[in-house]
């Protein structure tokens, strides 16, 4: 994921996520931010990859909390069956 333009409300998101095992699961990818003086984390939609092994889904977007601060942002990996998590990650800028 690409942040731009952050501020403390508002922040453009490109990025992409790509399946690269012939596991049956998908890889999902999402923005996460966190307001501190709350400690209020906000996780956004997930961008989901289903097509299969080394398939790729490129996306742009933005976040603009209604009225958390964006302290800290960060995107979540997964590997995931559905709905249901497999396993994940988070990274956080």
């Amino acid at each position: 994921m690409t942040f731009t333009n952050w501020t403390a409300n508002y922040v453009d998101i490109s990025g992409w996520v790509k399946d690269t095992a012939a596991d049956g699961h998908h890889v999902a990818i999402r923005f996460r931010s966190i307001d501190h003086s709350t400690g209020w984390v906000t996780d956004w939609a997930w961008r989901t990859e289903y097509d299969g092994v080394d398939a790729t889904t490129t996306f742009t977007t933005y976040a603009k909390p209604s009225a958390d601060d964006l302290d800290s942002i960060g995107m979540q990996v997964a590997v995931r069956e559905g709905t249901t998590i497999v396993r994940s990650c988070t990274a956080w800028a």
